[in-house]
């Protein structure tokens, strides 16, 4: 089987930028809750979490990385087996993850509403026409 490798790079920078959320969300928490005084056993109910909700936008962030990626790692996986892409899905896999890329940086640091809905549109279109593109291959 001939796998079209050309898609596995920005599949992983995905994966890469998904556990990079995930260490800066494990590092603000830990730091939060040790400046805080915050024991595990209190992150067992609500109270516990609004204490530290200093790392929400981490966590919400963290959150979305496996909501609509989900669909481009199925629909990268996918094209892999078939051993289809063509220079188009390759790019828009690349403007998908710098869309993912640009909406985690602004929604962990100064969270514009505009913005990451803009880059959360931009990942969604791009999807979608990778998507289209894989059915009509």
């Amino acid at each position: 089987m001939n796998l079209p490798t050309e898609l596995l790079h920005p599949l992983l920078a995905q994966v890469g930028l998904t556990a990079m959320v995930w260490a800066a969300l494990l590092t603000a928490r830990l730091i939060s809750m040790l400046r805080k005084g915050v024991g595990m056993e209190e992150l067992k109910g609500e109270e516990g979490y609004r204490k530290i909700s200093d790392t929400d936008a981490l966590s919400d962030n963290f959150e979305n990385q496996f909501e609509v990626p989900v669909l481009f790692y199925l629909v990268l996986v996918l094209l892999m087996i078939s051993g289809k892409t063509d220079p188009g899905i390759i790019t828009a896999s690349w403007v998908f993850v710098g869309s993912r890329v640009a909406h985690s940086l602004v929604h962990c640091t100064f969270n514009s509403v505009y913005l990451r809905f803009g880059s959360y549109f931009t990942g969604c279109v791009t999807l979608g026409w990778i998507w289209w593109r894989a059915v009509t291959l």
